[in-house]
């Protein structure tokens, strides 16, 4: 290779430009990973509300159960069978949280809870809204939690 004048060298003709290839993807990775936390849920559920919530912004495995009982694995719609098998792979310390509806049978919060623990995930929290993510129904009483811790 011939050196003009200057420190830069002359690249061949058939050269691809690699480094600005690697940040246009690391740029994508980080607007990808930044937007996909403002996403809606893929399902449709209604958070039970809760005085004492508070956030938590590890990453986790995102599971959100529906009033009928459908099942969603980060936004992804699947079925109670293959629950398991989505959840196994993961790293242990991994959380799980996991929205249902506050119309839910308490049975699905049970069965998923227990594809995490038997895939060897221990973290898990409910996802639970505040006063301003769930208003009330027209007609509906809005009451203050009293919760006693003592």
């Amino acid at each position: 290779m011939r050196s003009r004048r200057g420190k830069y060298l002359l690249e061949p003709a058939g050269s691809f430009p690699v480094i600005p290839m690697i940040d246009v993807i690391l740029n994508l990775l980080i607007f990808f990973m930044l937007i996909s936390r403002y996403l809606p849920p893929s399902l449709n559920v209604a958070l039970p509300q809760a005085a004492s919530a508070s956030v938590d912004d590890r990453t986790a495995i995102a599971l959100s159960i529906d009033g009928q009982g459908k099942l969603a694995v980060d936004g992804v719609a699947s079925s109670w069978d293959e629950l398991p098998s989505l959840l196994v792979n993961h790293d242990p310390d991994t959380q799980v949280r996991i929205a249902a509806d506050k119309g839910v049978d308490y049975d699905y919060v049970v069965r998923a809870m227990d594809a995490a623990g038997k895939a060897g995930l221990t973290h898990i929290a409910l996802e639970t809204a505040t006063d301003q993510d769930n208003p009330p129904v027209q007609g509906e009483a809005v009451k203050s939690p009293e919760i006693d811790y003592d």
